[in-house]
């Protein structure tokens, strides 16, 4: 019976320590959401590109998440280079499947 209350306390009070842990750090501001147009159902997100290797574009966003994407993505006939801003179109209810077409800004 000892060794069960014991246990039981042992438990407990990791448990505590993680919630307390959890409750005092600080999470990541966002502050550039996609945006979401509703009546084409594709969210945007603006990119810079900064690295051309090959058939793959490399891009920074203004809050410093990046991207890579292949010229495939790419629609408008535009020759995108290093520095030029793109439109990075995702879908709205699935921003997971990645890139759905980029245009030039």
């Amino acid at each position: 019976m000892f060794k069960r209350l014991t246990i039981l306390m042992v438990l407990a009070s990791i448990l505590l320590a993680l919630v307390l842990y959890k409750g005092n750090t600080n999470e990541p501001v966002n502050n550039t959401s996609p945006k979401i147009n509703s009546a084409s159902g594709y969210s945007t997100v603006e990119y810079k590109i900064t690295k051309i290797k090959d058939d793959q574009y490399f891009g920074e966003s203004d809050d410093g998440t990046e991207i890579i994407f292949s010229a495939t993505n790419i629609v408008s006939g535009d020759k995108i280079q290093v520095h030029d801003v793109v439109i990075c179109y995702f879908e709205k209810d699935n921003l997971g499947k990645g890139v759905v077409k980029v245009e030039k800004k």
